[in-house]
């Protein structure tokens, strides 16, 4: 667990017998045999939770403005229609905690491992990397078939918060001093200060999309299952959903994901269409240089990561043009 998850866990912690009352709610019984928190999330609580008879995933999620799992489950349906496996839901809904809103939705528990549980325990090698490239590649497909409207992060079904591109952009220079106050601690490292980032920017959206798909947003080794046939069995964690160019999920997978033997989404066929697409270069960079600007906001002000701070910071001056 690394410093951001073990403070979103000291942070976030729902009582136990309001957990109870949930799943009495959603499942119809009181009846749980085990609970288990999942300690890898840093937006949501996750349990592991085995009833007499069937085990199932609940998810917790506070301190939103508007039903999270809403989203997901509309997402959630459009990549089922076009073949992208998840899991199914079998209640969602909302109680009061404190005076709190908060947000609940039961799963069915997925079989298979995470994919980064396989990659750290040395399991995938060249081949397994091979025959689940063409996998993901199918699936990285499907999820970007679903058109969407305005771009940024989908809070009502199928429409991002942004109008347009243009202006999903001039939202980061709104924040132009507060990125100049986390990109100031590693200027000795020369990080340039944010006006230059701007220019920067500014140089490259002109390569931008102008349709936008739905994207995972979080597709990231961690959010795929692999069962022992290799066969991607779910992708999960649909809550960081947004409307934009796909590029972007194949900059979220290659931010993480630095292992040699990672899936290199570029091999699939869909990688190699996209690889050869107007601008793709250009695009790559643009959504590198974005991704970072937003994790260095989030590891320096909403929850402190001095690394990945350290590392947003970094992408952005070896990305720029």
């Amino acid at each position: 667990m690394n410093d951001q998850q073990e403070l979103f866990q000291r942070t976030y912690t729902t009582e136990t017998n309001l957990l109870h009352e949930i799943v009495q709610k959603a499942m119809g019984t009181t009846k749980i045999e085990s609970m288990t928190r999942i300690n890898r999330g840093q937006s949501n609580e996750v349990y592991f939770i085995d009833l007499k008879g069937e085990s199932v995933v609940l998810r917790i999620a506070k301190g939103y403005d508007y039903d999270i799992f809403a989203i997901e489950q509309w997402a959630m349906q459009e990549v089922s229609r076009r073949g992208v496996p998840v899991a199914a839901i079998w209640a969602q809904g909302s109680v009061l905690e404190r005076g709190n809103v908060i947000y609940y939705q039961v799963q069915e528990k997925l079989t298979g491992e995470p994919m980064d549980s396989l990659l750290a325990q040395g399991k995938i090698g060249r081949t397994r990397s091979e025959r689940l490239t063409e996998q993901a590649g199918e699936l990285l497909a499907a999820l970007h078939s679903v058109p969407t409207v305005g771009w940024g992060r989908i809070t009502t079904p199928q429409h991002g918060i942004y109008e347009s591109f243009e202006k999903s952009i001039h939202a980061l220079q709104e924040a132009a001093e507060t990125f100049d106050k986390a990109l100031a601690p590693f200027s000795a490292l020369g990080v340039p200060r944010f006006e230059n980032v701007w220019q920067g920017v500014c140089e490259l959206q002109a390569f931008a999309v102008r349709d936008p798909v739905l994207l995972h947003y979080d597709l990231t080794p961690d959010h795929i299952l692999i069962d022992s046939d290799d066969r991607i069995t779910g992708v999960i964690d649909w809550g960081a959903v947004h409307s934009g160019d796909p590029v972007r999920d194949l900059v979220r997978w290659d931010y993480w994901d630095s292992s040699d033997c990672s899936i290199n989404w570029l091999a699939s066929t869909y990688g190699q269409s996209l690889k050869h697409s107007p601008g793709f270069e250009e695009r790559l960079k643009l959504a590198r240089i974005i991704d970072a600007l937003l994790l260095l906001d989030s590891s320096t002000f909403h929850m402190p990561d001095v690394a990945q701070a350290k590392h947003a910071a970094l992408v952005i001056k070896t990305t720029l043009p």
